[in-house]
This record gives C-alpha cells, sequence and structure tokens, in this order.
C-alpha cells in the first residue's frame, strides 16, 4: 500500500485534470440553431423558414408588399415540408434506419411555432409598435390610421371627387373646391364608414381578431380604433392641402411653381414625362371629367371654354346632367375641338390636368410609402431581436416539457394496447 501511494504521489502532480466546461447561454442555443448533424438546421437553408416572416414585414408596403407575403410563403413551405419529411425519416435515433411518426409530429410543431406562428406575431407586433411611434408628431394618429386615411384620399382622387375648383357664391363669399365637395366626402362616406367599423369591433369574436392580427383588411379599424375628431382633423388637413396644390399645379408655369412653391418642383417635372401622351387619353376616354374640370375651373385661360359649353348648357341642372353623360360630354368636346383656338385651349389644359393628377397620386403615394418603411422596419427589427429567443423557448421549453413527454405517453399506450403476435408484441 505504501508502494502505491508513493507511485501515485509521484505520478499525480504532473497530470493536469482538464475540467468540464460548462456550455454558455450562447452556446445552448447556438447548438440549437445550427446542429452540426442536420444540415437544414444550418444557416442558410435555415434561413428559408423565415421566408415567410420577411414576407410579413414587406407586406406593410404599399402595391407589392402584399404579393410579395403570398409568394415569400413559397420557400418557406418548401423548407417545412422538406425539414418534417427529413425528422420523420431519420427518426429518433437521427440515422435513417427507422422512421419515425412522432419525429415528425414533434418537429411539425416546432415549425409551427418556431417558423410559423411565434415569429410572424413577434414581427405584426414590431410593425404595431413602429406605427404608434407616428402619434407622436401631433396628430394622435398610428401610421396605419393615416396610412388608411391617404388611401381614402386616393380613391376619393382616382374616382374624379376633386374636380371642383374655387368659385364666388352668390353672397360674394368665395367657396374653395375642397369646401364644395366636403359634406360629401367626409359626412357622406367617412363617417359612416367609421360608424360602422366601431360597430362591428363591439361585436367581433376571439376568432375574427386573431385573423385580422395576422392577415389585412380594407376597412379603416386603426382610423375606427382612435379618437373621430383627430381622424376627422387629419382627414379634412390633407384634403385641403390636396385641393390647394391642385390649383397651384393647374393654373401655375413651372417658373411660378420653382419660385413660389419649390416643394412642388420635383412632383411636377416627374409628372411633365409623357403628360401629353397621357393628356390625348384623357380627352378620349374620359370627356366627362374634362368637362367636369373645365366648368370648374378658376383659370382665367378656360373662361372661353366655359363660355362655349354654357351656351348651351345655361342652367346648373342642364350642367350637371352634361358631366354625368359622358356621350354627351364626348360631343361637346369634340364640337370644340374643331375650332382651333378652341382645340389649342383643350389639349393645353388637359396637358395642365394630367399633369397635376399624376403629380398628386405621386405625392399621396409618397406619403403612403413613408409609414409603409416605418412599419416594415419595425417588422424586421423585431424579427431580428426575436428570432433566436423564439428558436431557444420553442425548443428548450414547449418542445422538450410538453411536446416530447406527451408523444412519448401516446406512444406507450399504443404500445400497451398492441395484440401479442408469437408471444411477442409489436414496438413502434
Amino acid at each position: 500500500m505504501s508502494e502505491y501511494s508513493t507511485t501515485y504521489s509521484l505520478i499525480m502532480p504532473k497530470v493536469k485534470l482538464t475540467p468540464i466546461k460548462q456550455k454558455t447561454k450562447k452556446e445552448e442555443i447556438k447548438e440549437i440553431i445550427k446542429n452540426p448533424d442536420d444540415p437544414l438546421a444550418q444557416f442558410p437553408i435555415r434561413a428559408f423558414a423565415y421566408s415567410n416572416e420577411v414576407g410579413a414585414a414587406v407586406s406593410a408596403m404599399p402595391v407589392w408588399g402584399k404579393a410579395a407575403e403570398m409568394l415569400l410563403w413559397i420557400p418557406a413551405l418548401m423548407y417545412l415540408g422538406a425539414d418534417i419529411y427529413d425528422k420523420y425519416r431519420r427518426g429518433k435515433e437521427g440515422d435513417y434506419t427507422r422512421a419515425s411518426a412522432a419525429a415528425a409530429v414533434q418537429q411539425a410543431i416546432f415549425q409551427a411555432l418556431a417558423s410559423v406562428i411565434l415569429p410572424t406575431a413577434a414581427v405584426k407586433m414590431g410593425q404595431n409598435i413602429a406605427g404608434y411611434t407616428a402619434k407622436f408628431d401631433g396628430t394622435h394618429l398610428s401610421a396605419t390610421a393615416k396610412e388608411e386615411t391617404f388611401n381614402r384620399l386616393l380613391d376619393e382622387f382616382d374616382n374624379k371627387n376633386f374636380a371642383k375648383g374655387s368659385v364666388v357664391d352668390s353672397d360674394g363669399s368665395i367657396k374653395t373646391g375642397f369646401e364644395r365637395v366636403k359634406g360629401r366626402i367626409i359626412d357622406e362616406k367617412l363617417k359612416p364608414a367609421l360608424a360602422s367599423t366601431r360597430k362591428d369591433l363591439k361585436t367581433e369574436g376571439l376568432f375574427a381578431k386573431i385573423v385580422r392580427f395576422f392577415g389585412h383588411t380594407k376597412r379603416p379599424v386603426a382610423s375606427a380604433q382612435a379618437d373621430e375628431s383627430d381622424v376627422l382633423d387629419f382627414f379634412e388637413k390633407h384634403a385641403k392641402k390636396l385641393f390647394d396644390k391642385q390649383t397651384i399645379l393647374e393654373n401655375s408655369t413651372r417658373e411660378q411653381i420653382a419660385a413660389e412653391h419649390p416643394e412642388l418642383l420635383k412632383l411636377y417635372d416627374k409628372a411633365t414625362q409623357n403628360s401629353e401622351k397621357r393628356a390625348k387619353l384623357l380627352i378620349e376616354k374620359s370627356p366627362d371629367y374634362l368637362v367636369k374640370k373645365i366648368l370648374n375651373s378658376e383659370s382665367k385661360a378656360q373662361r372661353s371654354l366655359i363660355q362655349a359649353i354654357t351656351k348651351n348648357y345655361d342652367s346648373v341642372e342642364k350642367r350637371r346632367i352634361l358631366v354625368k353623360d359622358k356621350i354627351d360630354s364626348a360631343r361637346v368636346i369634340q364640337q370644340l375641338l374643331k375650332n382651333p383656338d378652341y382645340k389649342l385651349s383643350i389639349e393645353n389644359y388637359a396637358n395642365r390636368v394630367e399633369i397635376a393628377r399624376t403629380a398628386l397620386r405621386n405625392y399621396l403615394k409618397g406619403k403612403i410609402f413613408k409609414l409603409g418603411l416605418l412599419k416594415t422596419a419595425g417588422g424586421f427589427i423585431a424579427l431580428g431581436l426575436l428570432a433566436v429567443p423564439i428558436d431557444n423557448f420553442v425548443h428548450k421549453y414547449i418542445i422538450k416539457k410538453f411536446v416530447e413527454p406527451g408523444l412519448e405517453t401516446v406512444e406507450s399506450l399504443a404500445n400497451k394496447n398492441k395484440e401479442p403476435v408469437d408471444g411477442r408484441k409489436i414496438g413502434i
């Protein structure tokens, strides 16, 4: 024993024992999301699982956002299908020797939570939080509520409800174009839409709320949830601005715009591209709108055209019928075009109308684009911050603590219920 102790004392001091290194939290997460034995769990392939979240983030962008969201579901679904099938073939041992339906179910649950539901919820939450920051400019309206307002203004503009100009009333006061259509746009359309949406939201069920949270709606939900006076003030303010800009663009030269309204110059220059071609189409396709614009113009340059039209349509009622009848309006325009002076006036005015129309549509689209960009940035930030924690949470807590034990219990019960064959039970 003394000989053994002597040998031990000589050897052990020279041996350096390496302590077992405990994994850090960061290393555990890295192991979860980058399993070296599973190519589908490694980036960049793993990134395909988040393509639908990228789609959810960019869905806030106007025009192309929702189409991109639909398209980006394709790589995500392909990845999810491949990953679930791979886990089924791998089985519990991970060596592809024995397929396991339980392993496929477990992976399907993991992907549903970690790659679809929770990350998408994070993106939507990020968009909402970013959208709420728009309230701090004094309007008290979120980005979505503002976006709904600008979209409604764009619809009204496209539906030719901004055709009216300023006129002198019978008492000598000037009524602007906005004041002349304010009742129809706000009182007859906006207010009822807000009231109807508020009523529906009060009786909205949980499932409908979830669908609306993850999806999209054309209804003014954000506006209905905001203070109505804030919504109406915001709408009226920007509608008035739109009418004022329209008047400037239709009745000012480029030099006047550059000197007096330089903020409109870029919009004007861009709108002049191909404006003559668009003006020709306006004369051919929308004579009723052009007649309406002429009759409601406050420009001195259009007085001769107004007099020529009102000569035969000498009452307000007759003029109202004229602008609603496309065939009659086309006939009036064609007659005027036979006169060289009128022809030049019509072509020049149609060109100015198209420049103003295109410029203001671009102006509204620019407002909508900035709001969409704000929400999209919020969605990407939320996804970047929460994607890895969500993976970790689902794997470590939901799968390990609930799903795996549950599947093992189901398998145990299934094995117990198997009928014996040749004295043995059939395993799963």
